[in-house]
């Protein structure tokens, strides 16, 4: 391995070498024995690889395509002449899936055609909600598929994208990311599963268990990237607050998730933008090499994120120079270079032929590479049938799936009775009232009608179009307040407001997207609505005119006293293509909400973080311990239990939760808890499991935190006794990146949200240490 002075010696020698920019001549020549392991067959390749073709694999052409849809054949060969032949992006997103595939086979079979040793190239896309092509289905962002705490409906929404995805040729997704939503300010919330680390790995482990299931002749169907590895977080300040650092907050707050996804063998993990203890992870041998290959144990290709090498000479300058980037990055781990735009990285590496420490870490990433090649069937399996395209995507059975999931992950956050309701006429206000809000890497523009219904659409189909009065009131971002009144004027006419606000998530090549306000590179420095929005709101309820709020975005928004008014409150985060239908079907009465928070919603955007486990340190050395008082001017909000923190949703019907019974056999705790439907109506409800240990540990623990979780449908007046497992490993936690289960008594919670007055508590007993 390097030291950084061998590297930046090694860096001198590079810069004064040209890089090579001739093409590889193609010969005839067998790739390797179709014989072997996936890995033997990896090795045999290799050892037939050049120098140049090694680096080759590791980077590739992320934008093969641009709008018509048409080959972008200059940037196609400044790549290959610049060693970056491993892989293949779709470019363009609003081009559609049936006319990109045939000339995406055309460059994949020129690949194998015209590369020495037959290397193919594999299909790399993102995989958030859909395709990254037009044309297939839009599913919820995981935000919203989070929310619906139903990881069966999630499993058959991912095993549907991935059919899609094997249609078009993909094998390989950047996705799912693991990032842990404590920080509401944060642009990518949307793309995420929400605060919580249990629930934020069981996504994502289900999610890698279910688009990496083995085809018949045991190829990995689809290969899954875990990402951001780790994205770090910033917490708010109080006097005695604790701060965050080191390997215990790695491992049991970040790493949790990473833990249980890597137990369904992801092929791939991406690291994050973010520098960790002042490192950039593309540079942080320690958190790559040293925790996530050696202590982790993890075996597959680590990639950087988009530019994140490029970016260690550019932003952070730990680099002089892009070969010293390169060579810091490959030292760290890093094997894959993702690289949209120039310039590309990893080229670099060719100029360093001959340093056998070079080598060798090269020889490790492309062996890696070509291993997920083999393992995928790539090699082996035919260039995918266009005629497929149209029998896959867009199937009855996937449309279902999607509209289920949107139902599921809409919640219920208010309701004072007003719903449900079929008002025989309505003032639909707001500027996400007629418009299809999916998210900023779904491949649609927000007006495309052939995504699924606006909210418009969908109530004019219940109430009749006669029925509903359409006035936007106010734009997205403006602070025009001008049509205000013809807002409340066409309420008070109806005598029934819904009012749809929020934040827009759009591509890059939306005609809305200067009105975008959500979404990666949309920091939210206010968790206010944009605009003129909450203006809008509050005209319409000073009129004391009946008011339902629905919120729009991938993040949290403040609910603060005013915009509690409404008589009914929901969020529908981004709900894909049947967001629409999905909130007539619930405003109607003809679908029971049951989706719960996957993140907490704040009173006051200074009040952050508020996230609900935090640790008992953050709430102290504030007001009411020193001077017996508690205001809205001091943080944590959490900490006085707010009406809407995570795991918190509510429903048409009532349900009762028993107080847990608890044992204990073979070192797993299990817990009974009987689920009754107390009202009138059938209903989905989520037992909710948390836990914390009351014993010294050696580290401060959250105040509770999720450790199980059950999704349960129940006719009116119905019962279920719901039965959890629990290992004692799920109740430990980590020291010094050591796991601990303390001997002692726990604290454990059965109930529907996370809040207090909606558990119940039980003390139980660990009876001995466990390593």
């Amino acid at each position: 391995m390097y030291s950084l002075p061998n590297m930046v010696n090694l860096q001198l020698a590079i810069s004064a070498m040209p890089l090579c920019h001739t093409v590889l001549a193609a010969s005839i020549s067998p790739n390797s024995s179709h014989t072997g392991t996936h890995r033997q067959r990896a090795q045999s390749l290799l050892d037939q690889m050049d120098w140049e073709e090694k680096v080759g694999q590791m980077g590739g052409i992320r934008r093969l395509l641009s709008l018509a849809p048409k080959i972008d054949e200059e940037n196609y060969d400044t790549r290959q002449e610049n060693y970056q032949n491993g892989n293949i992006g779709f470019g363009a997103t609003l081009n559609w899936a049936e006319e990109v595939l045939p000339l995406t086979n055309e460059i994949r079979q020129r690949q194998i055609n015209n590369s020495r040793l037959h290397i193919p190239f594999i299909t790399v896309t993102d995989s958030i909600n859909s395709l990254y092509l037009s044309g297939g289905t839009m599913f919820p962002s995981n935000l919203a598929m989070a929310a619906s705490f139903n990881l069966p409906l999630f499993k058959e929404g991912v095993a549907a994208l991935r059919e899609e995805q094997l249609a078009i040729g993909v094998t390989w997704v950047l996705s799912p990311p693991l990032d842990i939503a404590w920080e509401p300010r944060y642009s990518r919330i949307g793309e995420l599963f929400g605060e919580d680390a249990y629930l934020t790995g069981e996504f994502g482990h289900a999610y890698v268990q279910t688009m990496q299931d083995k085809d018949e002749e045991g190829n990995i169907k689809v290969a899954a990237t875990i990402k951001h590895f780790v994205y770090g977080e910033s917490r708010g300040g109080v006097n005695a607050a604790s701060m965050y650092g080191g390997i215990n907050h790695i491992y049991n707050d970040q790493l949790r998730p990473y833990i249980r996804a890597l137990e369904a063998e992801p092929a791939a993990v991406m690291v994050s933008y973010a520098s960790v203890d002042l490192v950039p992870m593309s540079a942080n041998r320690y958190l790559v090499r040293d925790i996530l290959r050696q202590r982790l144990g993890f075996e597959g290709v680590i990639m950087s994120d988009a530019g994140s090498i490029a970016h260690l000479h550019t932003e952070s300058k730990l680099a002089r120079s892009y070969p010293e980037a390169a060579l810091l990055a490959l030292d760290a781990g890093l094997q894959m270079e993702l690289s949209p735009g120039s310039p590309a990285v990893f080229p670099n590496l060719v100029a360093a032929a001959g340093d056998t420490r070079a080598g060798d870490l090269i020889d490790e990433a492309v062996l890696n590479i070509l291993q997920l090649k083999f393992a995928t069937g790539v090699f082996d399996t035919p260039l995918p049938d266009p005629a497929k395209v149209t029998r896959t995507l867009r199937t009855p059975a996937h449309l279902d799936i999607a509209r289920e999931i949107a139902r599921e992950g809409i919640v219920l956050l208010k309701n004072d009775g007003i719903l449900p309701t079929k008002p025989s006429k309505v003032a639909l206000l707001g500027p996400f009232a007629d418009i299809r809000n999916y998210g900023s890497y779904a491949p649609a523009n927000a007006s495309d009608p052939r995504y699924g219904n606006s909210l418009y659409q969908s109530l004019q189909a219940k109430l009749g179009p006669e029925n509903v009065d359409l006035v936007h009131g106010v734009d997205f971002l403006s602070l025009n307040i001008s049509n205000i009144s013809t807002a409340v004027s066409a309420a008070k006419k109806a005598g029934f407001a819904i009012i749809v606000l929020g934040s827009l998530s759009v591509g890059s090549t939306d005609p809305l997207v200067t009105k975008r306000t959500d979404g990666e590179f949309f920091t939210h420095a206010d968790l206010g609505f944009p605009g003129a929005q909450q203006q809008l709101l509050d005209a319409v309820l000073d009129a004391s005119i009946p008011t339902i709020l629905i919120l729009s975005g991938g993040q949290p928004f403040v609910l603060n006293n005013s915009t509690l008014r409404s008589n009914a409150v929901l969020h529908s985060f981004l709900g894909g293509e049947f967001t629409g239908d999905a909130l007539a079907d619930i405003l109607t009465g003809e679908v029971n909400p049951s989706g719960k928070l996957p993140i907490s919603l704040p009173q006051d955007s200074s009040a952050t973080p508020v996230f609900y486990d935090y640790l008992r340190s953050d709430d102290t050395g504030t007001a009411d311990s020193l001077l017996g008082l508690h205001s809205t001017y001091q943080f944590p909000l959490l900490s006085r239990d707010p009406p809407m923190p995570f795991g918190f949703g509510l429903s048409y019907t009532d349900f009762s939760i028993s107080t847990p019974i608890v044992g204990a056999r073979n070192e797993t705790i299990e817990v009974r808890v009987n689920v009754t439907n107390i009202g009138s109506i059938a209903g989905k409800e989520v037992v909710q499991i948390y836990h914390r240990p009351n014993t010294t540990t050696g580290i401060e623990f959250p105040i509770r935190r999720l450790v199980r979780f059950e999704k349960v449908q129940l006719d009116a007046g119905a019962s279920k006794e719901i039965r959890f497992a629990i290992p004692y490993p799920d109740l430990g936690f980590y020291v010094n990146g050591e796991l601990r289960v303390q001997r002692g008594q726990y604290s454990l919670w059965a109930g529907t949200s996370s809040r207090l007055e909606d558990l119940r508590q039980v003390n139980f007993t660990v009876g001995e240490n466990r390593a």
